[in-house]
């Protein structure tokens, strides 16, 4: 069996309003490499997480390769892989579905893929829980999806204008996505609801025209970032200081506590506004200027291994 290579984007959900339903491929990649052994399970672990993701059965990635064979009735015997991680952990960038699409991807390749796209999102959805991370990170871009009452998950890719830059600051405490949904009520009220709603629409329609003046209005939400906002810093000086530097719109990245802001111009200037107020409050962080990953989840060769992820500050600049 010929070994394996996979690349799988980080990224970013709900956008301010969109709840478990908007999410967008960023070009932050983990790259896994995996084939099958004979028996035993053998593990190694570069980047980030290094010393704290198991290295046993146990490791996501690992638990995502035996899903795919037991759903297509194959015995796993057993797996070498190693994980080159560049997605932080629990900062709200993906890093969990990143390490699901990944086993996922990897397991069907290996397979000589019996499972059709639609296969692997409903088996990513099952184990990730919603499916606003690993879609965009098994099919690239900009995706709503949504749970049918069935319990299936529909998606689509949206076009996106592409001259937008997403600004990523990364502070350096974490905020697991568990103790962030811990925050969130069981229940919302009507007003609440609508104006979500309204925002969404908005948000999708500033997307697809590229109506900038829309974004900041767009982005606002209701649902999760107040009830989320004291796991995150300083948060609300963290957005004026991006607006005030010329960003579009700002947002908690999924679960955080990193931030997002969308930019068209300056997006380096914004970045480090941003960082700045970290800086204020004592606490360090790192900073992306990214575009848009249009590929998901897909095989690649071996000199494309240490490829680059995230473009330069000279490069987003341009």
């Amino acid at each position: 069996m010929a070994l394996v290579r996979v690349q799988v984007p980080a990224s970013t959900t709900n956008l301010g309003p969109g709840f478990d339903a908007l999410g967008v491929a960023l070009r932050i990649y983990n790259r896994i490499e995996l084939d099958i052994l004979p028996w035993g399970v053998a593990l190694e672990v570069e980047g980030e997480g290094r010393d704290v993701i198991p290295k046993d059965e146990s490791n996501v990635c690992v638990q995502a390769v035996k899903r795919v064979f037991d759903r297509v009735g194959r015995p796993f015997s057993g797996l070498w892989m190693k994980q080159r991680n560049h997605i932080p952990l629990a900062r709200g960038l993906g890093s969990s579905s990143a390490a699901i699409v990944g086993g996922i991807v990897g397991a069907n390749i290996l397979l000589d893929s019996p499972l059709g796209m639609d296969e692997l999102v409903q088996i990513a959805v099952e184990m990730e829980g919603h499916p606003d991370n690993v879609v965009p990170a098994l099919i690239g871009g900009f995706c709503i999806s949504a749970t049918t009452t069935d319990g299936k998950t529909i998606y689509t890719r949206m076009p996106v204008v592409e001259d937008y830059r997403w600004v990523i600051v990364i502070p350096d405490f974490e905020v697991s996505t568990h103790a962030a949904r811990q925050k969130l009520p069981g229940e919302v009220s009507l007003d609440d609801a609508i104006f979500n709603v309204q925002r969404v629409g908005t948000l999708m329609a500033a997307f697809a025209t590229g109506r900038d003046e829309l974004f900041r209005e767009a982005m606002q939400d209701r649902l999760h970032q107040p009830y989320r906002a004291e796991l995150m810093g300083p948060l609300e000086e963290v957005f004026e200081a991006a607006y005030k530097a010329g960003a579009l719109g700002a947002c908690i990245s999924g679960a955080g506590p990193c931030i997002l802001a969308i930019c068209r111009a300056h997006p380096g200037r914004v970045g480090n506004a941003m960082r700045e107020v970290y800086d204020s409050h004592g606490i360090g962080c790192r900073m992306h200027v990214l575009r848009i990953d249009s590929r998901g989840a897909h095989e690649i060769d071996a000199g494309a291994v240490f490829g680059p992820g995230a473009l330069s500050l000279a490069q987003a600049l341009r």
